[in-house]
């Protein structure tokens, strides 16, 4: 591609991660540009990011205080500027080639939304191979594992999409983009196929996964991990295999109206509790 890939990496304090994902992104020969976010860190990592050398670094922001997604992804939008945009977490290594196959691919056709990185493991789709082959659809050169949603690592998308997909005022922890609504409104998201596998340090079969040494699942446990109340690596990896069989097995369609029905209980459950506040006033 002729125009550099804008991509945005956030990062708090994992410096262990941090050096492997930086150096291995930097050795690749892509053209992409750099946006840096560092969420606060005290362990080191703002000092690796302020001191990186290379052409390919646009810009860096060294926050002082860890304000989790929403607001880098939101600076990273109002200042990157190609047409392909895209995310890589600190604890991914992802292949050599994945911008520009990945990037070949959204700029062929319209109608694609999040591609990524396959970041579980080889063996989980291996695992759930016959069923998974029923969600491979053909895009020409290109063939896609579509899924109603992705997650935020390692993926690629175009940029006037993210815009209008970004959920402005976003309090979670999650990457803000309504995958979901972009999905509901066409667009096809998935893993590029055959599969991209990017290694995810932070699962407990990494060689590279802090959290199975020795006491390290206390100080070092997966965001992921933390806000399901996860206390074990093992626990963690049954949760990942269990996303991915999930993930692997069930038709689009059929999480489209899984998620909906949530969201309408959820909605529900909001309108009485909000109709009850009311009534004591």
């Amino acid at each position: 591609m002729k125009e550099p890939v804008d991509i945005l990496f956030i990062t708090f304090n994992r410096i262990e991660y941090v050096n492997k994902t930086i150096n291995h992104l930097l050795d690749d020969t892509a053209n992409f540009r750099l946006y840096f976010w560092d969420n606060g860190s005290k362990d080191g990592t703002a000092d690796v990011i302020r001191g990186l050398q290379d052409e390919r670094i646009a810009e860096r922001h060294l926050c002082p205080v860890n304000v989790m997604q929403a607001y880098p992804t939101e600076w990273f939008l109002e200042r990157c500027r190609s047409e392909i945009i895209g995310k890589i977490d600190d604890d991914t290594i992802a292949p050599y080639g994945w911008i520009e196959k990945i990037g070949d691919a959204l700029k062929k056709n319209v109608s694609l939304g999040m591609l990524g990185c396959w970041t579980f493991w080889p063996e989980d789709y291996e695992r759930n191979r016959i069923e998974a082959s029923k969600k491979i659809i053909d895009f020409g050169d290109h063939q896609i594992l579509h899924n109603s949603y992705i997650g935020g690592t390692a993926f690629l998308m175009k940029r006037d999409v993210a815009k209008k997909y970004y959920i402005r005022n976003h309090m979670g922890n999650a990457f803000p983009i309504d995958r979901i609504k972009m999905t509901v409104d066409g667009f096809i998201s998935g893993w590029y196929f055959p599969l991209i596998y990017a290694e995810h340090m932070d699962d407990p079969r990494s060689e590279h996964c802090l959290m199975t040494k020795n006491g390290g699942f206390n100080k070092n446990a997966a965001l992921t991990a933390k806000v399901r109340n996860i206390r074990t690596p093992e626990q963690y990896l049954e949760w990942i295999m269990k996303d991915a069989d999930n993930i692997l097995t069930t038709p689009v369609s059929r999480q489209l109206k899984k998620i909906q029905g949530e969201n309408s209980l959820t909605n529900r459950i909001k309108r009485k509790i909000k109709n009850s506040v009311s009534k004591l006033f």
